[in-house]
């Protein structure tokens, strides 16, 4: 990781979590309830995709939302087992992208937000 001022070990690396959910409502519980147990430090929504997936052997076309999650690598497991715990679909979409390069202030600020 590349940051301007102190150095982290791995647990503070910063992340940003990919998932999708079916509706608004659904996207701002799960935020919500990200923040509340301090999991994320920010959750950012994005209306109205489209995403075209293969599922059990058919082709599918969902309107979704994509939540954008900033984190840290040291709450991935328990950020993904919360999501699980509310999220409508059988398999939702985690994806956990480790960032490299982040502006030291930045990165300060999320780390004292998980505390």
């Amino acid at each position: 990781m590349k940051k301007s001022g102190s150095s982290n070990d791995n647990a503070q690396q910063p992340c940003l979590v990919l998932c999708t959910t079916n509706n608004q409502n659904n996207a701002i519980k799960i935020a919500q309830m990200l923040l509340d147990r301090h999991l994320a430090a920010c959750v950012s929504l994005l209306p109205e995709l489209t995403s075209i997936y293969r599922w059990k052997d058919d082709i599918t076309q969902d309107k979704e939302i994509l939540i954008l999650i900033k984190s840290i690598h040291k709450n991935q497991t328990e950020l993904f087992d919360a999501i699980k715990e509310i999220h409508p679909y059988e398999t939702p979409e985690l994806i956990s992208l480790d960032l490299e390069h982040v502006d030291g202030g930045y990165l300060d600020w999320l780390i004292k937000s998980m505390k």
